[in-house]
């Protein structure tokens, strides 16, 4: 079968050239197109996680929440950063 194609394409040059040329112009089009950032992102993204327990003092809310939801998520594969915040009735874990 590929060397009835490369036979084919042989015997038909100018159809495979003409195909080529307009694939390239397309391939040029959509290029010209795209959005370029200058300077793009490269910080990694952050995943934040808000809990609320209503009538927790912060220390609380640390112990029953925070610590629980941050050991649980130091065994995530990729984690580079893990911080939290509590506060009265809200616990923020950003991972």
């Amino acid at each position: 079968m590929l060397n009835r194609l490369i036979a084919w394409s042989l015997a038909n040059r100018a159809v495979v050239l003409g195909a080529s040329l307009l694939i390239l112009a397309f391939g040029v089009q959509v290029g010209l197109r795209l959005p370029v950032e200058v300077l793009p992102d490269l910080t990694k993204p952050t995943v934040t996680i808000l809990t609320e327990a209503p009538g927790l003092a912060p220390e609380e809310i640390e112990a029953r929440v925070t610590q629980p939801l941050e050991s649980a998520l130091l065994g995530v594969a990729g984690l580079s950063r893990l911080r939290s915040n509590s506060d009265v009735s809200v616990s923020l874990v950003y991972a």
